[in-house]
């Protein structure tokens, strides 16, 4: 069932003077672009009276960047009709102000968005109860049911495993495309890094630190004796604790939030998503898809890069 589309205003919107000209973007990221893709785009500006100012094929075949000169309303409505109009095409795109472009801190969550599995169904898979697990999980990333509420009904059925049954996951993780370009490529052009999980530090710390993030923040599991009690330390990181982690460092960095992207897939990234200048859904769930225009369905990790101007 399609998820109807619930956008906030974007930050570049909001408090624009209606007839104020600026100067934007529209990223067009594929794995093979072709010329087809990028006539439809031309076609929507033709129909709107937008005349192209520049053409940047940055990559050949696979990004394209084209320049108009619009009011942020205008662009915020052409935006909205790009996403529908290329809804069934093998290419992403944004529309960004090109002013604003430029971030300074990059926050990604990690389970199915920096990873390409949930690590916590991982380990029951490992231990014989993956499927009982995966459906409470599904239930969660859906927005279906309370995070705290899946989180805890999935450790307790941990109860009494050994700690290190964390290890052989955490080492064996698989990254998904363009993670480490992503991260790299942002901490050299002087990003600020955060790694923000609702997932368990034995596995967190390990892609936190193979990866090069600056700051990683996740759950705890309570452990007695070398085994699992089924219980979570406090603080529980959740969507209001990602959304609490973004404003510190907002704030740590005296930065606005306009300053920020964030990359997320599930329902416990909506709130920081919707809270940043660039909150981008990495191959999200319906709810986050419904929830933020900037997407990244078809690419990898390293467009969100492209959408912050950062080439390489």
């Amino acid at each position: 069932m399609k998820v109807e589309s619930t956008f906030l205003d974007p930050h570049w919107l909001i408090d624009e003077a209606e007839d104020k000209q600026t100067e934007f973007v529209i990223v067009l990221v594929s794995k093979n672009l072709h010329d087809d893709d990028v006539s439809i785009i031309h076609q929507l500006l033709n129909e709107n009276n937008i005349v192209i100012q520049s053409l940047n094929p940055v990559l050949s075949h696979k990004v394209n960047e084209i320049f108009i000169t619009t009011t942020s309303r205008l662009a915020w409505k052409l935006f909205q009709k790009f996403l529908i109009r290329v809804e069934s095409k093998e290419f992403d795109i944004a529309v960004l102000p090109v002013p604003s472009r430029k971030k300074k801190l990059l926050v990604c969550d990690m389970d199915s968005t920096i990873v390409q599995s949930e690590t916590l169904d991982d380990i029951a898979e490992n231990v014989g109860i993956g499927e009982q697990v995966k459906a409470i999980t599904a239930r969660a990333m859906l927005g279906e049911m309370d995070f705290r509420q899946a989180l805890g009904e999935r450790v307790r059925l941990l109860e009494g495993l050994a700690e290190d049954v964390f290890h052989e996951i955490a080492n064996t993780v698989q990254f998904n495309s363009g993670a480490e370009k992503l991260v790299g490529l942002a901490r050299q052009q002087g990003l600020r890094t955060v790694l923000v999980s609702g997932g368990f530090e034995p596995i967190v710390k390990v892609v936190a630190n193979r990866l090069g993030f600056d700051r990683y923040v996740c759950n705890c599991l309570e452990i007695s004796n070398g085994r699992l009690t089924g219980e979570i330390v406090d603080p529980i990181i959740d969507g209001d604790t990602k959304l609490n982690i973004f404003q510190e460092e907002c704030r740590q960095l005296s930065i606005h939030p306009s300053q920020v992207c964030v990359i997320g897939d599930g329902a416990n990234d909506i709130q920081m998503l919707q809270a940043a200048g660039l909150g981008v859904s990495f191959q999200g769930k319906p709810l986050v898809r419904a929830s933020t225009p900037y997407q990244i369905n078809t690419t990898g990790l390293d467009t969100a890069l492209v959408m912050m101007g950062i080439t390489g």
